[in-house]
């Protein structure tokens, strides 16, 4: 008699599958059932093809940044728009996927965030999360400072605060996404906030 076949399935789709659980539930909320279960996998696929859940976690965050994050960095850019403009549809493609109704409401990053003030995070997943702020910190305080040698900013504030204002700005937005806010309401909010340019 044969053995039977393992049972395979598509890593990329299992990924997402756990990153939506960790999304919503959060690291601590998240049980390796849950995992399997929404993956449909069982435990030893799992620990085969992702290690641990400390790992699947950190891969699924950096797996969120790759689809949910770099996508908006775009708008900065645009070679057609002023600088409120451009900020402006920024913050609004942030929001739109905020509030997308396909996906979990919020930002998973910024979700992560909040979570790292206690002990419910173990140290090398807390790392890639203060990496993943770092990298965005660094990247808003590099276009502003670009923006400054430009002329089309005359500000007192440095770049790194104005980075640190957009940052805060994009965590605001998510916890009210999170809330029930909708995207309606975020736009006023951003509306609001690029005046301060």
């Amino acid at each position: 008699m044969k053995a039977g076949r393992h049972r395979t399935f598509d890593k990329e789709i299992a990924l997402d599958q756990a990153m939506e659980v960790f999304w919503i539930n959060g690291y601590p909320g998240t049980s390796l059932s849950d995992l399997t279960q929404a993956m449909g996998i069982n435990k030893p696929s799992l620990y085969s093809a992702f290690g641990n859940k400390e790992e699947l976690y950190k891969t699924t965050l950096t797996r969120y940044v790759q689809k949910h994050g770099v996508i908006h960095t775009k708008h900065l850019y645009s070679a057609d728009k002023g600088l409120k403009e451009r900020i402006g549809c920024y913050l609004t493609s942030i929001a739109e996927g905020l509030t997308d109704p396909k996906l979990p409401p919020g930002c998973f990053v910024s979700i992560s965030t909040s979570e790292i003030g206690g002990t419910c995070i173990p140290e090398e997943a807390l790392q890639t999360i203060v990496n993943i702020n770092e990298a965005t910190k660094s990247s808003l305080t590099a276009f502003f400072t670009d923006e400054i040698s430009a002329g089309t900013i005359t500000s007192e504030h440095s770049p790194a605060s104005m980075a640190h204002y957009i940052l805060t700005l994009m965590f605001g937005l998510s916890v009210m996404a999170r809330n029930g806010a909708k995207l309606s309401e975020l736009k006023k909010v951003i509306k609001f906030s690029i005046d301060k340019f």
